[in-house]
C-alpha cells in the first residue's frame, strides 16, 4: 500500500523518480536499523560480563577478598567465648 503512494504523483502531477524513492528507502533503512539494532548490540557489548559469566567471577573474588580482609583485621581482637562450665 505504501509503495503505491509513494509512485503516485503528487502536487502539479509530479512523480518521484526511481532514484528518489530508493534513497528514501535507503535512508530509512538506515535509520530503522539505528534505532531497532544499535542499542541492543550496544547494550549486549556493554553487559557482555554478565552474560559471559565474568562478573560472577569478579564477584566471588571479591567476596573472598572481603573475607581475607575482615579476617586480618579482626585477628588481634578478642573472641567472645561462652561459658559452658556452670
Amino acid at each position: 500500500m505504501s509503495e503505491n503512494i509513494i509512485k503516485q504523483p503528487f502536487g502539479l502531477n509530479i512523480a518521484l523518480p526511481q532514484t528518489t524513492i530508493q534513497e528514501i528507502q535507503k535512508i530509512a533503512k538506515e535509520e530503522l536499523e539505528e534505532i531497532t539494532i544499535n542499542p541492543f548490540i550496544n547494550y549486549l557489548e556493554e553487559n557482555d560480563k554478565v552474560f559471559s559469566g565474568e562478573i560472577e567471577d569478579e564477584i566471588d573474588k571479591y567476596r573472598s577478598q572481603i573475607y581475607s580482609l575482615n579476617v586480618l583485621m579482626n585477628e588481634d581482637q578478642p573472641r567472645s567465648t561462652f561459658i559452658t562450665n556452670m
